[in-house]
């Protein structure tokens, strides 16, 4: 009797009930497989090692530089333009902190009693700028501060300043001397503008003088002068004879006017109150021509101080109310802190004061009959001859150029060879040695 059914004992047969012929021909399939594998292992090993086993003539020939290929550019037509741009901002010439006097001389504490200029406000010859203690600052147009009290008799040029100033709205003659057609002149001033002018007595002293307007005079002779003073008021009369004894003379005294270098003027800011002391900052005044100023750092310095004068250029703006300006290059101040000036010309707008602008200049310029070519296009032979090579289809044409300005990577050239013209082709980066002429 059989125990175990599948177990073929002693006689060696497969356990696990496969048996016989089948049994070898899966063994045989397995055989075939692993061959098939290791075949497969072995040439691609073998073409492995054939793809790295090179000559050196073949390593050398991978390692060379590829072949040079030409590059080209297009000539094109001039002209080329050095141009320039700034960042600058929009001022006038001429700028003033007005003061009031100061107190001394016996005279009582000077305190504003009446402000009312207001920021962008157009001031001209003859305004009035300000109220200290009850008497008129005025503005008029000079060239120099006030320096002393002026009364009739006196000359000077600080009296023909005055007859100038006056002889915008009265016409008075300037004569150098403080006659009475000046004294006429002075007391319309006071007058339109609501005050009494100031009298001098025989000795010296002032008073206000009866009728007039409104305000109330206060004897302000010997008192310091405005802000853009610092010496006190004399009487003295140089070259000139004293009023005779007895007669009432009028007087401007150095306290009651600031003379700016051009009017009409703008206001700027307004810094001073009623009540405060008057010599303290009142308001800032602007005015004369409009100009351009323009920060000038150690690196820009060579662009400005290379500038010829009356350079023109072009003004834009956010706050130019779409108007087209001009201007000129006019200087370059010294000293640490640098800037340059450009002059405007045309109507600028009062609001456009104090605004940023960008300014655009010409430095120089190249003929329109100049052709512009890169600056890699130049090549010099040993003689110093500066050439172009021009390509035409297969043929390399070496033409000499003379090179009138070079700018940002550019040059600007002219050449008599008729092969160099607008579109034709140069090669870039050509060297002497290239040319087969060394």
């Amino acid at each position: 009797m059989e125990i175990g059914g599948g177990d073929r004992g002693a006689e060696g047969a497969p356990i696990g009930g496969e048996s016989g012929p089948a049994a070898r021909r899966r063994w045989g399939r397995i055989a075939a497989a692993t061959g098939v594998v290791v075949a497969l292992a072995a040439s691609g090993s073998a073409w492995l090692a054939a793809s790295q086993a090179r000559t050196p003539e073949q390593r050398a020939a991978s390692a060379a530089a590829p072949p040079r290929s030409s590059v080209t550019v297009p000539a094109e037509a001039g002209p080329l333009v050095d141009r320039r741009t700034w960042d600058g901002v929009l001022s006038r010439s001429t700028s003033l902190v007005v003061r009031g006097p100061e107190s001394g001389g016996g005279a009582a504490r000077q305190v504003v009693t009446r402000l009312s200029v207001k920021p962008g406000e157009k001031l001209g010859n003859g305004a009035l700028g300000a109220e200290i203690s009850g008497r008129p600052l005025f503005l008029l147009e000079g060239a120099f501060p006030a320096y002393r009290d002026l009364s009739e008799g006196m000359q000077g040029p600080d009296v023909r300043q005055l007859q100038q100033a006056l002889q915008q709205s009265y016409g008075t003659p300037v004569t150098g001397t403080f006659d009475d057609r000046t004294a006429r002149d002075l007391k319309r001033l006071y007058r339109r503008a609501g005050y009494r002018p100031l009298l001098g007595a025989e000795g010296g002293g002032t008073d206000s003088a009866p009728g007039g307007g409104g305000g109330g005079g206060t004897g302000v002779t010997g008192t310091s002068g405005t802000g853009v003073t610092g010496t006190s008021g004399t009487s003295g009369t140089p070259g000139g004879a004293p009023p005779a004894a007895g007669r009432t003379v009028v007087t401007l005294p150095m306290s009651e006017v600031v003379f700016m270098g051009s009017l009409p003027a703008t206001v700027g800011e307004v810094s001073g109150r009623v009540g405060a002391n008057a010599s303290d900052p009142l308001f800032t005044v602007t005015g004369g021509r409009w100009q351009i100023k323009v920060p000038v750092t150690g690196t820009a310095l060579p662009d400005f101080t290379t500038l010829p004068q009356g350079t023109r250029a072009t003004v834009s703006g956010d706050r130019l109310g779409g108007a087209a300006l001009r201007a000129t290059y006019a200087r370059v101040s010294t000293g640490t802190a640098r800037h340059a000036f450009f002059d405007v010309a045309g109507e600028v707008p009062d609001s456009a004061l104090g605004s940023e602008v960008k300014v655009e200049a010409v430095r120089r310029g190249s003929s329109a009959d100049a052709l512009v070519v890169p600056v890699s296009a130049l090549w010099t032979d040993p003689a110093g001859t500066v050439s172009v090579t021009v390509l035409q289809g297969e043929r390399r044409r070496h033409v000499p150029v003379v090179v009138a300005l070079t700018v940002g990577g550019r040059a600007a050239v002219t050449g008599a060879d008729p092969a160099l013209r607008k579109g034709a082709r140069l090669l870039v980066g050509y060297a002497y040695r290239e040319a087969g002429l060394g």
